[in-house]
């Protein structure tokens, strides 16, 4: 084996050199920042020789401590005890600049920080460049954990994204399981409801069962107290039965006795003891006779049995026949009803085309059902109609109808108005437009499609549209060019004007022309509905098309009306005058010619006279708050009007019929000021005011 040189025991200090001389600019950055370090000097003032420590022999040892004491035989006692081995100069300056960067940067004492880190990295190179025997392999090393931590923040900038992805899809997640947890809750509350709803119906079912129980049993008691009553009074008649034959015996007895002694030689204590044997023999057979029709005195004779069980039989037969024609007819119904949804199918279809075809072809008017209406009879309408075309014929039609204003000839065409704003969009033309004469008939079916299409708008809107303004648009939707949108618009405009005679055509031009609220319409056709509802429910009780007799409607109207007096009852049943029978459904449709029923007309016109009276006792009670002369109202007076006049009202629907009167939000009210007294009641006559209850004391 080769000499190994042996290592010393101790390494040669190292040359008196600067720690710091490679760094030119010490310093150091945090965050983009850059921070500079004190010169090399403040470190460190002469270092010629780098000092080993811990130390381990007497050379770097400190001197002792000595101590000196007195024992108890006066002698003095002197011990030396070593001090503790002190840190090199160089680590001390090291350490006491590692803890006052530390400190002015104010890193955490525990921790990872990058703040703190960097200190370290200072200090770690200022260790480095002094060391220069082992400078690579300490460069290296920092080298290697410098690439590690670079490479965990790259890894770290690659999660980051991933972990907002990752923090999205939890909060989605939560927010989802917080969905359905609200949905679970929903359908646990309503199967709750339903499980105590059945839990309910069964004591209820408990509760009657047992009584059908007791009254069993108290019946079956009563019919064995009666059975006993009848064993008791049988038994009774049997007892007196045998004492009146027992009686007869004894009578004829002794007859019997003295013949048969005055003729026969027989001993007496013989015949005494045959008299005995035959009253035992009398009475078993009694007692027997008693059981018999005792236990057979409900079995049916033969005969009897044999004609029941032949009329069972045949009924038997019977009913089989029976059930197999049922079961035939069954299926027959069946296929009846499937037809039935055809033929409704296919005349719904019809009805849909016969519509369409209403509302785009224009039929041929059959000018000999006007001959009624003509004074003068058939003659006096060939003189006029003689050379007249269709246009002229309607203006004369009318003319007679509705007085001598209209009695002149029908104009072709209407003059526009203009286009400035005070005008109705949908009135908003210079020029003639063509008029087209639209019947009464024609203007309900658009008049009511117009207010069907409204509903669906404003419900699908936070705030309902005006009615002039819905007009416009939903003539644009329909006929999209100008022309036709104003043509139609200045048609169902003066049609309305002409027939505003008919309850639903005035309200619909009192709506248009903004002297009634849209609320009008929808609180009489809630009040319609609901009306139709209770009658055709009513009805079927009776009826199951539908239909009811006059005498059975007074009481379902006092029922739904009770509120109305009974002269406004005796109104509406005044309208069934010519007839016993009504289709319930048919006293809320319209004519053929656009009329309404005579009930439906007495409806409106109630409902008018109702809510005059009903603002003119809201005005006496206001007059009752404040005073007659005073001209301007507040909300807070209106509302104890309210109060007064109809106390079932709560105050949510008064704050509701509040902001639909003055066109405003339910949180705007409490900035309303004070109102003028005729705007306020013209206002509430044009609203759809409607009494919740009987008027207050």
């Amino acid at each position: 084996m080769s000499a190994v040189k042996k290592l010393p025991e101790k390494l040669e200090p190292l040359p008196a050199i600067s720690p710091f001389r490679s760094l030119t600019n010490p310093s150091y950055k945090i965050k983009e920042k850059s921070h500079p370090l004190p010169p090399p000097a403040v470190f460190k003032e002469n270092f010629s020789v780098i000092d080993t420590w811990p130390a381990t022999h007497i050379a770097h040892t400190a001197p002792t401590a000595i101590k000196a004491s007195l024992t108890a035989n006066a002698n003095v006692f002197i011990t030396a005890a070593p001090e503790q081995p002190r840190k090199p100069h160089y680590l001390e300056q090291l350490e006491s600049y590692l803890h006052h960067e530390l400190r002015l940067l104010r890193c955490p004492e525990k921790g990872p920080s990058l703040t703190r880190l960097q200190v370290f990295r200072e200090v770690f190179e200022y260790l480095i460049n002094d060391f220069k025997t082992y400078q690579h392999l300490l460069a290296a090393i920092k080298q290697e954990y410098e690439l590690v931590l670079r490479d965990q923040e790259e890894k770290l900038k690659e999660v980051d994204p991933l972990r907002a992805q990752l923090d999205k899809l939890m909060e989605a997640n939560d927010k989802r399981l917080q969905d359905l947890r609200q949905l679970e809750t929903a359908e646990v509350e309503q199967l709750k409801s339903e499980k105590q709803a059945l839990v309910d119906e069964l004591d209820a079912s408990k509760e009657e069962r047992y009584s059908l129980k007791r009254q069993i049993e108290r019946l079956q008691e009563e019919v064995e107290k009666q059975y006993q009553l009848y064993r008791n009074e049988a038994d009774a008649r049997k007892m007196l039965v045998a004492d009146i034959n027992e009686l007869k015996y004894r009578v004829d007895a002794p007859s019997a006795i003295k013949s048969e002694s005055s003729t026969g030689k027989d001993d007496t204590t013989l015949i005494k003891f045959k008299l005995n044997k035959t009253k035992e023999d009398l009475a078993k057979l009694q007692d027997k006779l008693n059981d018999v029709l005792a236990d057979y005195g409900d079995v049916v004779p033969r005969r009897e049995y044999e004609r029941l069980e032949g009329l069972h039989t045949t009924n038997s037969e019977s009913l089989e026949r029976y059930k197999t024609d049922y079961n035939s007819l069954i299926k027959e119904h069946q296929t009846l009803l499937d037809q039935h949804k055809l033929m409704s199918a296919e005349r719904d279809e019809f009805s849909h085309e016969l519509g369409l075809m209403k509302r785009s072809a224009t039929p041929r008017p059959e000018w000999e059902q006007a001959v009624p209406y003509i004074e003068g009879g058939e003659a006096a309408w060939k003189e006029i109609s003689a050379g007249k075309s269709s246009n002229q014929l309607v203006g004369i039609l009318i003319g007679s109808l509705i007085g001598k204003e209209h009695s002149g000839p029908v104009e072709e065409f209407f003059e526009g108005e203009g286009t400035e704003p005070p005008i109705p969009k949908y009135l908003r033309w210079t020029g003639k437009v063509r008029n087209r004469n639209l019947s009464k008939a024609d203007t309900a079916q658009l008049i009511q499609d117009i207010w069907n299409q409204k509903i669906v708008s404003d419900t699908e809107k936070e705030h309902g549209t005006d009615l002039a303004d819905f007009l416009h648009s939903y003539l644009q939707q329909k006929y999209q060019e100008d022309l036709l949108v104003v043509e139609w618009g200045y048609n169902i405009h003066h049609a309305c004007g002409l027939y505003r005679n008919e309850p639903h055509i005035g309200l619909f031009y009192e709506t248009l022309t903004g002297d009634a609220d849209d609320s009008v319409y929808s609180v009489l056709c809630t009040q319609h509905d609901a009306l139709l509802t209770h009658l055709y429910q009513a009805s079927l009780k009776y009826d199951s098309e539908g239909s009811l007799l006059v005498k059975n409607i007074q009481p379902l109207l006092q029922a739904f009306f009770p509120l109305k007096e009974s002269g406004d009852i005796d109104e509406l049943m005044g309208t069934f005058s010519d007839t016993d029978k009504v289709n319930v459904k048919a006293l809320f449709n319209t004519e053929r010619d656009g009329n309404l029923s005579e009930f439906l007309k007495t409806l409106y016109n109630q409902f008018y006279k109702e809510r005059a009276q009903y603002v003119k006792d809201l005005h006496t009670s206001l007059v009752s708050i404040c005073s007659s002369d005073k001209k301007e109202y507040n909300i807070q007076d209106l509302c104890k009007a309210f109060e007064i006049t109809d106390p079932e009202k709560n105050s949510k629907d008064v704050n509701k019929l509040l902001a639909k009167v003055f066109n405003l939000n339910l949180d705007q009210l409490s900035s309303v000021g004070p109102v003028d007294r005729e705007l306020l009641l013209q206002r509430l006559k044009s609203s759809g005011l409607i009494r919740s209850g009987p008027k207050g004391v």
